[in-house]
């Protein structure tokens, strides 16, 4: 199996405290246009792309609710450490 073709996952705790709302799921869309790799968070048997504002928000992830990411591709693990630093800071995302 390549680089390309691992598969890395990681649950994360929604920690800010608005959780997953507007600002931040356009940070996170923002963010994951410098990334190559695929990347999903799931909640509650929904899965969305990290790359769709719209999905994002349909999550609902509240503060304190927990996410399964997924990324797939060469710099998955660099995209997952950057939507946790994204859902997990308390400072104003804009």
């Amino acid at each position: 199996m390549s680089m390309a073709d691992e598969v890395i996952t990681k649950i994360l705790k929604v920690s800010n405290g608005l959780g997953i709302h507007a600002r931040v799921a356009t940070r996170i869309v923002q963010k994951m246009q410098e990334y190559s790799c695929a990347v999903t968070l799931t909640k509650d048997d929904v899965e969305v792309d990290a790359r769709s504002v719209l999905g994002l928000l349909l999550l609902a992830a509240a503060p304190g609710s927990e996410v399964l990411v997924k990324a797939k591709g060469p710099d998955g693990g660099s995209a997952i450490q950057e939507i946790a630093r994204l859902i997990q800071s308390d400072e104003p995302q804009g």
